[in-house]
């Protein structure tokens, strides 16, 4: 984790992330970037670059509409970020997108596009959650 401050209900969901594959992380950050529960000058640069991640991980996801209900535990993980206060949900994307950031893609082209282009730590200043 990269913050220290964090809720019990953000470690609980940072820990379900954890157990997520990581088309699946990926998936479950688009979709909670693209909620705009609050914005920051980043956040249209993340949505494209894990587009641009998601594409690669799985040609197929532009030509198709993702139906989240296909997802149970992607849906069941932003049911209870609904719940988290403005403060908790920041936290959250915080430790999500370093989650992503740290993990391990078993793809080099993924890998080094995420550690050059996911600017985590300028994302974590800009929320103030520290």
């Amino acid at each position: 984790m990269l913050l220290d401050s964090n809720t019990e209900r953000v470690m609980n969901l940072v820990d379900m992330v954890n157990d997520l594959k990581g088309i699946d992380r990926i998936r479950l950050a688009i979709h909670l970037l693209e909620e705009h529960y609050f914005s920051t000058k980043y956040s249209e640069s993340f949505i494209k670059l894990l587009k641009e991640v998601l594409e690669i991980l799985d040609p197929n996801s532009k030509k198709v509409i993702t139906n989240f209900a296909k997802y149970k535990n992607l849906l069941f993980i932003s049911a209870k970020y609904m719940e988290l206060s403005l403060c908790e949900k920041k936290k959250f994307s915080v430790e999500m997108l370093f989650n992503i950031f740290q993990y391990d893609f078993k793809n080099e082209e993924i890998n080094n596009k995420i550690n050059q282009e996911l600017n985590i730590y300028d994302y974590c200043y800009s929320l103030n959650v520290l």
